[in-house]
């Protein structure tokens, strides 16, 4: 859960009064770095600019989108839409699915399946299989 510093504030005020005892003391530096690593990434998030990359004409969409379904590819889609403040939107990442008169069917990792339409488009790349990190287990 994300806390404003309001209600952090707040949660703060009644776990002191619900615990009196001296022990409580050592819990603030960990909330407190917590918060400020929550408040730091959230910062990084929102201040993040997609650039525009270049404008695919319709063939070559086209033909990257081909390519990418007879090949179970994954892709990144930039779409032609800009935010309130003139940025791209995050990339569409996923896999497609099928094609349907004018849609495409993009099975999106976060999003789940999405229907777009190569007009909607701005830029396609074919990208590399998804990285799994492993990590070693250190006793």
């Amino acid at each position: 859960m994300i806390y404003d510093d309001e209600s952090a504030e707040q949660l703060f005020m009644e776990a002191k009064q619900t615990y009196q005892d001296r022990g409580m003391m050592k819990w603030i530096g960990f909330y407190l770095s917590d918060h400020t690593a929550v408040l730091s990434k959230e910062s990084k998030e929102r201040n993040r600019i997609n650039v525009g990359k270049e404008q695919m004409s319709l063939e070559e969409i086209g033909e990257t989108l081909q390519q990418a379904y007879l090949k179970n590819k994954r892709i990144a889609i930039q779409l032609e839409t800009l935010d309130n403040e003139g940025n791209y939107p995050d990339d569409l990442v996923g896999k497609i699915s099928g094609q349907r008169e004018e849609q495409i069917y993009l099975d999106e990792e976060d999003r789940g399946t999405l229907h777009l339409t190569i007009e909607q488009i701005h830029h396609v790349e074919i990208l590399g299989p998804k990285k799994i990190l492993t990590e070693k287990i250190t006793k």
